[in-house]
């Protein structure tokens, strides 16, 4: 009898520990899958602050309006934007000065800058403000070598510019999960001015990685704000559909690309 007892309690802990190990796997592979589904993958919308909560806003700071303009790219911009739940604010001209950059509001997910822009001998990138440039203006700025003159052509009336000191000692704004398109020349080819970008809580820039037309930049601009949030693409896919549709640049052979804060 006591054998008989003392069997029927072992099976019955043996049973136990097979029930306990099954429910442990369980909760493992339900953890498993939770963590895979709710954690976001660094390359997807959600890194560019596209999400279906809170307020979604876009600023575009078009400082080459004054010269030369393109409501069909505006209006199409806001359009595409608005339909995809974005409120707009549109900065255009000679508003985009180096105050209104110092002072730009905090809290956007999408900020579009159509700005000319260049390397000047240092590789150092600066982006032409709509201001124009007098010597007296941000003497202190002007004395770190924050801002600078800057000519669009030979025959443009001369604005500031600003380059990555500025943005990190000048703008007080917070990119918060920002995804940051940098519209001109070169945008790409200085790495320190989109690290103050992250720095500032960017998580993501788009730029050209060398010459590129105003006329290519705005097709290929719209065509990669529909792409991403219409179709909803990653931005990786994004912009190798964009460019796989649209092409580089044909003057200057120069393509989009998209670099990510580290995490």
């Amino acid at each position: 009898m006591k054998n008989r007892i003392r069997a029927y309690n072992e099976r019955l802990r043996n049973a136990s520990i097979l029930v306990t190990l099954i429910i442990l796997s369980i909760i493992i592979a339900f953890c498993g899958f939770v963590i895979y589904n709710v954690t976001p993958d660094p390359t997807t919308n959600q890194d560019i602050g596209h999400e279906n909560t809170g307020q979604l806003k876009a600023a575009l700071i078009d400082a080459l309006y004054a010269t030369e303009p393109n409501d069909l790219f505006t209006d199409t911009l806001v359009d595409t934007l608005h339909n995809e739940g974005f409120t707009v604010d549109i900065y255009q001209g000679e508003t985009v000065t180096v105050d209104l950059l110092k002072n730009l509001p905090s809290g956007y997910k999408l900020l579009i800058l159509r700005m000319h822009s260049a390397l000047d001998k240092n590789n150092e990138l600066y982006l032409f403000t709509g201001e124009p440039f007098v010597r007296e203006k941000y003497t202190g700025e002007q004395r770190f070598r924050l801002v600078k003159e800057a000519y669009a052509t030979n025959e443009s009336q001369s604005v500031f510019a600003v380059n990555w000191g500025f943005v990190k000692r000048c703008m007080t704004t917070k990119f918060n999960e920002a995804l940051v398109i940098a519209m001109g020349c070169h945008g790409t080819c200085d790495q320190t001015i989109y690290d103050e970008f992250f720095k500032r809580g960017a998580t993501a820039y788009v730029g050209w990685d060398g010459d590129v037309t105003l006329f290519h930049s705005d097709k290929t601009t719209l065509h990669l704000i529909q792409t991403l949030y219409t179709e909803e693409l990653t931005l990786r896919q994004a912009i190798e559909k964009t460019t796989e549709q649209i092409g580089p640049d044909p003057s200057y052979d120069s393509i989009l690309k998209c670099y990510y804060a580290q995490t």
